[in-house]
């Protein structure tokens, strides 16, 4: 896996621009000051020298060396090395040789006599080698970063994966729990519930084999999930969607409202007589994304702070994706309980405040 950006992978020390520019700013101050003490401050050629010398030096050992080492990494060993020291030998040579001739056209004009050809000879036998194993350093150390990345990456995808089929069987479980006490009540309404469950586990499989899906199909996982419990709960569970459509294009990973809005029923709402309220929003202000879950019924714990599995695998999961850029909070909300998930969009091309109701 290579990096994302082609300029940055042919020329890896472009991100050290600023490095860069500070060698050559105190290299042309350097040489101005040379200039300012043996009075040459005054000539043109020799100002020009000063500028353009620190330049193409150190373009040719930043940008050019590293290149021909970098251009056949893709072949398999040994033959990325024969070709990278090949072209190194040739492009490194060549350059070095044609350095000092840059040089020399602007000093001479600005009166410095010297000979060229052995100038030219001493850059070919120092100059030369020393910009091959620079640039051989430099494209080793890319070549490791790559790698690095790739690994952490690959780490990544692999533990979100892990992550996610720990959700599998623990939504099943909850699922077929209730399922086995709907058969006695009703055959009928367990049939249908069957059907549902059918579609849930249809939507988490495709889930699953995503590390970002739309948030609109993540409504579609909560919807079906909620169609279940609505034949085991009835008019008990009374559910309100609160969400902006226009979110439904934002990528986010799959399965963040599922435990949220489960831990509602099932701490909330089912343990209440009369049932309670499920209001299900989604909504963006001043470029974040908040998804909030609102439950009624029972009140909330106050010596807990969402210790559950579920909910100790969604942080494990946002921080994963999204580092410190994410937040989930789980607290008291006036006659109820409130889950939110906030975290930064730049998709979001609009911004919709809403006051009503419950808010995180």
């Amino acid at each position: 896996m290579g990096s994302a950006n082609p300029w940055i992978s042919a020329f890896p020390l472009a991100k050290n621009w600023r490095v860069l520019g500070v060698s050559y700013s105190l290299w042309v101050i350097f040489l101005l000051y040379g200039l300012w003490s043996s009075h040459r401050i005054g000539s043109g050629w020799w100002w020009a020298s000063a500028f353009s010398s620190p330049l193409t030096h150190i373009g040719a050992f930043a940008f050019l060396a590293p290149l021909p080492w970098i251009l056949p990494r893709r072949l398999s060993s040994p033959w990325s090395f024969v070709l990278g020291f090949i072209l190194s030998v040739l492009a490194c040579e060549s350059v070095s040789a044609l350095l000092p001739v840059i040089d020399a056209w602007l000093l001479t004009r600005g009166g410095v006599q010297f000979n060229l050809g052995r100038l030219v000879q001493l850059y070919i036998s120092l100059v030369g080698p020393a910009m091959m194993v620079v640039g051989g350093l430099v494209a080793a150390r890319a070549r490791s970063e790559e790698l690095r990345e790739a690994s952490v990456a690959e780490a990544q995808i692999a533990k979100n994966r892990l992550l996610q089929s720990q959700i599998h069987p623990h939504v099943l479980f909850n699922a077929l729990n209730g399922l086995a006490e709907l058969v006695h009540k009703d055959a009928k309404a367990a049939e249908g519930a069957i059907r549902h469950l059918s579609d849930l586990l249809r939507r988490i499989l495709v889930a699953s084999e995503h590390v970002r899906l739309p948030l609109g199909e993540e409504r579609k996982i909560v919807a079906d999930f909620l169609a279940l419990e609505a034949i085991r709960l009835g008019d008990r569970l009374r559910v309100v969607w609160e969400w902006e459509e226009g979110l439904d294009s934002i990528e986010l990973p799959p399965l963040l409202l599922q435990p949220l809005v489960e831990n509602a029923i099932k701490h909330g709402i089912a343990p209440s007589i009369p049932g309670g309220d499920l209001i299900l929003r989604a909504r963006s202000k001043d470029g974040a994304i908040f998804l909030e879950v609102w439950n009624s019924g029972q009140p909330y714990p106050m010596h807990s702070n969402g210790s559950g599995i579920g909910v100790k695998n969604l942080r494990s999961r946002l921080a994963l994706h999204f580092g410190g850029a994410a937040r989930l909070s789980i607290g008291p909300s006036g006659q109820g309980t409130l889950a939110c998930i906030r975290f930064e969009a730049t998709q979001v091309e609009f911004s919709h405040d809403s006051d009503e109701g419950p808010g995180c």
